[in-house]
């Protein structure tokens, strides 16, 4: 048990309790005890002097049996003496045995040796009598007397007439020894009582300490926990006193605390998510700009220079006169397309797009794709088969014939001379999957999601005349998104695989034109 512990002080404080308690009861007895034990004493001597008196009717044989039942029961001696100073009765003494007293005193008692208990008697009347005031006596019936012997003991003694006549006196005492014995005794008995006392108030304080501070402990536990962002533990105190009250409070402060630290870490990731989304989105600004900016770099130097030298009559042969003209062309054209593909993208990315849904013949339009690249092929002896492809979806005609020229042109500029490209569809459960397949020496696999990038190129090193702008790709993802659905790349054996499933389109949507 820690000494800064709850439950050492409420041990503490409890055992304080019962120390400062027992120390009273015995400070109490040892300065009182002695007069509160004197008054009861007094009182049963005044109570005796008013019971005999009431009783007694002139003769000792009529209240023999009060008198012997006072003596047996406590610790009173009783003495009948009459006025002329005969003991009419007498612990000590017969009844009936008269006795000359001392004239001096008033009372004529017997002046003869007896044996020593009876001498002891004899003294102890004897100073009664001479100790008795007379005036206090007809005033208020009996008086008490402090009467000290030869030897120092000492008794407590009542004098009270008996009748009106004052013709016999009761003499009632009792000595101080017994008294003072009493009360060592009862100290003694109240310190070993007490000491007993205090042992079980400190055990019992053990334990009630333990009982009460044991949900007092756990709900610091508890506490412990919540600042260390722990809401799993539970204050298991029950009850309808303050220390349930408080664990319920606890308990419901926990949950409340656990909901709102929840919702506040769930609004950080969301707000981290999005200045990292902010943060993707400016670098790929910067990096568009840079992209943009050196794919525009090239042609328009072209054009400025040949511009120039047209300008500067460098070329006078008509023959190099039309080679300068066909190239600002070439250039020209090239870089309207990588403008329109721009804004394609942007316009796609925005969602700015327009889709018109109908009923397209895949096959059809595989057809109408390989006749506008035939040229392509020829010069570079390649083959292209798209026999497999004999489906129908329901989609935008237009994004779709963008996907697919884009797919057959990449697959045109990186397949080796010679060499060969399948086209196939087929229709799946939801709609179909369009796959183009061309030889060659396929990608890392690193690379496969990078090439989905604005200006991603797997070989930097080319050409201007083997490379495209690398937009085409971001363009397939970005139709893939409009029309929710999804574009992939994958090596296989013998080449690259570029796959585009797509879903058919509701046949709610309105054929001329629904704006999506």
């Amino acid at each position: 048990m820690k000494h800064g512990s709850i439950r050492f002080k409420f041990f503490a404080a409890i055992s304080a309790v019962a120390l400062v308690f027992i120390g009273m009861l015995l400070l109490l007895n040892l300065f009182f005890y002695e007069d509160y034990y004197m008054m009861t004493r007094r009182n049963e001597l005044c109570d005796a002097y008013q019971s005999i008196r009431n009783s007694y009717t002139g003769s000792v044989d009529d209240i023999a049996t009060v008198l012997d039942n006072y003596e047996s029961r406590s610790a009173i001696r009783l003495s009948i003496v009459a006025a002329d100073g005969t003991v009419e009765y007498s612990s000590f003494f017969s009844a009936g045995n008269g006795a000359a007293g001392n004239e001096e005193s008033g009372f004529q008692l017997p002046d003869f040796d007896l044996f020593d208990q009876q001498r002891r008697g004899y003294a102890i009347l004897q100073s009664i009598a001479q100790s008795v005031n007379p005036d206090t006596l007809a005033k208020h019936n009996y008086q008490f007397l402090n009467v000290s012997l030869w030897d120092g003991d000492q008794y407590l003694c009542l004098a009270g007439v008996l009748d009106k006549q004052a013709e016999n006196c009761l003499f009632a005492y009792m000595p101080y020894a017994y008294i003072e014995q009493n009360s060592s005794l009862n100290l003694v008995f109240l310190l070993i009582a007490g000491g007993c006392a205090l042992l079980i108030c400190l055990v019992c304080a053990y334990f009630i300490s333990r009982q009460f501070t044991r949900p007092l402990i756990d709900m610091a536990g508890v506490a412990d926990r919540m600042s260390e962002l722990d809401f799993s533990t539970k204050c298991q105190a029950g009850g309808n006193d303050e220390v349930g009250h408080l664990g319920q409070s606890l308990n419901r402060l926990s949950a409340y605390l656990e909901q709102t630290i929840g919702e506040l870490k769930q609004s950080n990731d969301q707000l981290a998510q999005e200045i990292e989304k902010k943060e993707r989105i400016d670098s790929m600004r910067r990096e568009f700009i840079v992209n943009v900016s050196h794919e525009l770099k090239t042609p328009i130097a072209l054009i400025q220079g040949y511009a120039e030298g047209l300008t500067a009559g460098v070329a006078d042969d008509p023959e190099d006169r039309k080679f300068y003209c066909d190239t600002i062309a070439d250039e020209a054209d090239r870089m309207n397309k990588l403008v329109m593909q721009l804004l394609n993208l942007s316009k796609l990315e925005l969602g700015a797009e327009q889709t018109f849904y109908e009923d397209i013949d895949v096959h059809s339009l595989c057809a109408e794709a390989v006749q506008k690249t035939k040229v392509l092929c020829e010069n570079r002896g390649l083959t292209v088969n798209f026999e497999h492809t004999c489906v129908t979806v329901r989609t935008d005609g237009d994004l779709l014939e963008q996907v697919l020229m884009n797919y057959l042109s990449n697959a045109i500029r990186y397949t080796i001379d010679g060499g060969h490209i399948e086209i196939s569809a087929e229709r799946t459960d939801s709609g179909i999957r369009l796959v183009v397949f061309n030889e060659g020496e396929g990608l890392p696999e690193e690379e496969l999601p990078k090439i989905w990038e604005k200006f991603y190129r797997t070989d930097r090193a080319r050409t201007r005349e083997a490379g495209g702008t690398g937009i085409g790709l971001s363009l397939v993802r970005a139709i893939a998104d409009t029309l929710h659905g999804s574009c992939g790349a994958e090596n296989v054996p013998g080449g690259i695989s570029f796959w585009f499933a797509l879903p058919d389109a509701p046949e709610s949507s309105d054929s001329s034109g629904d704006e999506q």
